[in-house]
Parts: C-alpha cells; structure tokens; sequence
C-alpha cells in the first residue's frame, strides 16, 4: 500500500509535466517497503504506449525530490529480457519490488508480473572463455597494481579492479547483480539485502567473499589494500580450472577484447 502523501506528491508531478496519455503508473525504490530515509528520492515511472523517447527527469515537490522516468511499454519488454540475459537487474528489481498505483488497461499489472517472473527466475552458474579473458584482464590489472603504489592512480585502478572481481564472482557462480551503490549496506545488513533482493530464488556471495570484498572497500595504507584485493582475488577464482599466466584461447567470434 501506499499512503495518502505519496499519491499526492504524484498528483502534483502529473499536474506540473502536464501529462495526461498515460496507461499506468508505478512507485519504487527505498519509499516501498520502508527503507527510505530524510535523504531519500521519491523513484516513479509513468508507462505510455508508443511512445517515441525515453524520459527521465527529476523535480522537488513540497520538499521531496521526485526521480521520474516516463517509458514506453513495448521498450520495457525489450528491455527486461536484456537484462536477465546479461545477469544485470537494476530495472528488473525495481520492478520486483514495485508498487501500481494505476492501471488504465491491466497492462501495466501483466508486464509488472511478466518481469517478476524474470526476476525469479535462476541464473545458471557459467564460465565460458569470455570469463577467462575477464579473469586474465583483471590479473593483469593487480599486477599493474604494484607498479602505482606510489602514484595517485592506484585509488582508480585499484576500485575499478574491486567491481570488476565481484561482478564477474556473481556471474560465475549465477549470483544475481546488484547495484554497486548499495553494495556495502546489503553485505553489511541481512535484514536490508532481504528487502531489497525480494526473492527466494537469489542469494548473495558466501559470507567469506563478503568478508573478504568489505576488507578491500577500506581505505588503508595501498600494500594492505593491495593485499586484501589479491586475497578477494584469489578467493573467487583460485579453484577455477584456469591458469591466467599460461593459456590460449581461440575465438571464433568477435573476441571480447576488454582491458
């Protein structure tokens, strides 16, 4: 349910873009579900049909700010079947985790529970040749690591490096995606990352790549955190049948050429 002051602030934010052609509307984020604090947005989406751009604005209403996007219906479709495909769910869990607050037609309602379904739906562990080029990338990078100590580079590589470890962890080992922003509140408290994934099909990492991924977010002096990052390293991909520092692969498609 959503109280009587949120479907206000709406009204007002569909009377100021003057937007009347709309089939339905939706309310996400941290204001579902109780996680929203004094500095949270207010997140909406207003779904049309053939709708020729995708919009997205934001705005301060009696105090609140208003994240709004306006989308096209049949762009969704497209749009969610991506991102199961690429293990990446920023919109799907939004839409997991939404609220309708109109529905002209039950379009909006049967799209909301086509994408849940996709949500829900288990992401097989894989690791193809692609994830091997990515885990000889990043080797490289923790090697280039120890070349910038002593430059202000380090701070860069080294955080880009983190990402990248556990993104490609989750996608190794069929663990869903999750926005690098809330990363550390989720790891960090289970009541929250239950909240947020909303789902009994997804879990998080181990608690031992957790521990490990936290100790390598901590600003320290950069022999330690280049430590830490090369346990998280080793952690996620040690027990993989590859060897970085001696293979060949053959690609018969467009390589993924990434450094």
């Amino acid at each position: 349910m959503i109280d009587d002051r949120i479907v206000n602030y709406i009204i007002k934010l569909l009377n100021q873009l003057n937007i009347a052609d709309y089939i339905g509307i939706i309310v996400y984020g941290s204001y579902i579900g109780g996680r929203n604090n004094k500095l949270s947005d207010l997140d909406v989406m207003i779904i049309k049909e053939n709708y020729p751009t995708q919009d997205c604005g934001s705005i301060i209403i009696d105090g609140i700010r208003i994240e709004y996007f306006i989308q096209d219906l049949k762009k969704l479709y497209e749009l969610v079947k991506k991102e199961i495909e690429q293990n990446d769910p920023s919109h799907l869990t939004k839409f997991a985790t939404c609220v309708v607050l109109y529905d002209t037609n039950k379009k909006v309602t049967e799209f909301i529970n086509y994408a849940k379904k996709l949500y829900n739906t288990k992401i097989s562990p894989s690791f193809s040749d692609n994830d091997k080029f990515s885990i000889f990338s990043i080797n490289n990078r923790i090697e280039d690591l120890e070349s910038l100590i002593y430059e202000e580079s380090f701070y860069a590589v080294y955080y880009i490096t983190l990402e990248k470890i556990r993104t490609l962890y989750a996608h190794i080992n069929g663990i869903i995606d999750l926005p690098i922003m809330k990363i550390e509140k989720i790891y960090r408290d289970m009541n929250f990352a239950q909240k947020y994934i909303s789902s009994l099909t997804h879990h998080l990492p181990s608690q031992e790549f957790i521990d490990l991924y936290l100790e390598c977010i901590k600003i320290n002096d950069k022999t330690t955190m280049l430590y830490h990052l090369k346990q998280l390293y080793t952690y996620s991909f040690g027990s993989l049948d590859f060897n970085p520092n001696n293979f060949c692969l053959k690609f018969t498609k467009k390589s993924p050429f990434k450094v």
